[in-house]
C-alpha cells in the first residue's frame, strides 16, 4: 500500500491559491491600471514602466511561493529563502539604477 506524505494536501491547497491569487492580482492590476490611464493628462509612458514593474514583482513573488511550498525539508527551505533574498536585492539595486537613470535624463530634458 502507497503511502502519502501528508504535506501533499496541503501543498495542493497551497498550489491552487496561488493560482486564485495570481487571477485575483491580475484583475486587480488590470483595474489600477486603466483608472490611471483615465486620469487627464496621463503619463502612458510611466503608467506602462509601473505596470511592468510591479507584474515583476509579482512574478517573482508567485515563483518564491511556488517554490517554496515544494521544499523537501527545511534546509532546503532555508536556502530558496536565502537565493529569494539575494535575487531580491540585486533586484532592488536594478530598479534603483534604472530609476535614477530616467531621473537624470527627465533632468536633462528640463534644463536644455
Amino acid at each position: 500500500m502507497e503511502s502519502k506524505n501528508p504535506f501533499d494536501a496541503v501543498r495542493s491547497m497551497m498550489d491552487d491559491n496561488i493560482a486564485r491569487v495570481g487571477s485575483a492580482t491580475k484583475n486587480y492590476l488590470d483595474l489600477l491600471q486603466n483608472n490611471m490611464l483615465s486620469v487627464p493628462n496621463a503619463n502612458e509612458d510611466q503608467i506602462s514602466a509601473f505596470r511592468a514593474y510591479i507584474d515583476r514583482r509579482v512574478a517573482a513573488n508567485r515563483a518564491f511561493v511556488s517554490k517554496l511550498i515544494s521544499a523537501k525539508d527545511l534546509p532546503e527551505a532555508m536556502q530558496i529563502q536565502v537565493e529569494y533574498f539575494q535575487s531580491q536585492m540585486r533586484a532592488a539595486v536594478n530598479d534603483a539604477t534604472q530609476l535614477t537613470d530616467r531621473i537624470a535624463t527627465s533632468s536633462n530634458r528640463s534644463a536644455e
